[in-house]
């Protein structure tokens, strides 16, 4: 088969046509929940409260963008006596309480159903930042991770036409959960030191990277990226001593949900964005900074840090690549 690209970029899916906005993902996911019942069952199932009563016989219908003198939904999934009405958020975001808020009413005028949010963030998160019911109608998150979990126990039993938009899907959001594309090779450089986070807890920052292969840093807050990088870059003693890629992101609402022994303060019970890192790449031997950076955290195109003697010439040599 021929390779397809769109402004430079691979097309994966048919649902990649659309791009990649929050819009594009919610008309992507309606059109597959339409068209494959299994998933759309599989999908209902997981949102359904304990007790909720909500009936799941007869023809489901799917709304995209449905307006009314409240707003716009991004995604309706109508039921028999309920409503699910879908607002989704690009990456970790969520969205706010006076958002949902505006599409209460209509739930209640379905007789009962819920307030679904997708994202990225996982249900921990969503848990500390959204309530459990806004106007007496629950608010359920859904990460677009358990999307494809249900994708993958629904696809054995698919054939045909629902097979074949089930893997368009999956295809299409492992981009999107990607975020970035795996040929971005703009790479993270922050300072590790001998620290603990909270003052305690079994390891040091630079112990997480070289013992752990994670690191972790603050999330909305002081500059942080919002989106993960694909590659970080860790220096200490006047040098680039590691190279990694990252082969998982999320975001944990406080460091103590994963690393339990870490100590209760303000800094680390606030949330944070988690990196699995995959093997050291080369070079293996240091990289020397070149010049004063102190704390400060840089981008760096790999392909420069990888072969320019210094910190500094990289950025140089990423800058004039820049024009």
């Amino acid at each position: 088969m021929a390779g397809l690209t769109r402004h430079g970029s691979d097309v994966e899916s048919v649902f990649d046509l659309l791009g990649h906005d929050e819009n594009d993902v919610t008309a992507a996911l309606g059109f597959a929940l339409a068209n494959c019942s299994p998933l759309l069952d599989a999908v209902v199932q997981r949102l359904q409260p304990p007790q909720s009563g909500w009936e799941l016989d007869g023809a489901p219908y799917i709304a995209l963008e449905k307006r009314d003198p409240e707003g716009r939904t991004d995604l309706e999934i109508q039921l028999p006596n309920a409503l699910l009405v879908c607002e989704a958020k690009r990456g970790w975001h969520l969205p706010s309480k006076a958002q949902l808020r505006r599409y209460t009413s209509r739930i209640h005028r379905r007789g009962g159903g819920a307030l679904v949010t997708l994202s990225q963030a996982s249900r921990a998160l969503a848990a500390v930042n959204l309530p459990s019911k806004i106007d007496g109608v629950p608010v359920i998150h859904l990460p677009w991770r358990d999307v494809l979990t249900d994708i993958a126990d629904v696809r054995p039993t698919c054939r045909g036409q629902q097979r074949l938009w089930l893997d368009q899907l999956r295809n299409y959001l492992r981009g999107v959960i990607r975020m970035r594309s795996v040929a971005d090779s703009w790479t993270y450089c922050v300072v590790l030191n001998n620290a603990r986070p909270g003052n305690g807890g079994a390891h040091t920052f630079l112990e997480f990277v070289t013992n752990e292969l994670c690191y972790f840093h603050p999330y909305g807050v002081g500059g942080w990226p919002t989106d993960p990088p694909n590659f970080m870059a860790f220096r200490w003693d006047g040098a680039v001593q590691r190279i990694h890629r990252v082969v998982r992101a999320d975001v944990v609402p406080s460091l103590l949900e994963r690393w339990p022994d870490v100590p209760a303060t303000p800094p680390t019970e606030r949330p944070h964005a988690v990196y699995d890192l995959g093997p050291r790449l080369p070079p293996l031997d240091p990289i020397p900074n070149g010049a004063q950076y102190r704390a400060s955290r840089l981008w760096v195109l790999l392909d420069q840090l990888q072969t320019a003697p210094t910190l500094a010439e990289a950025r140089k040599g990423t800058q004039k690549l820049q024009g």
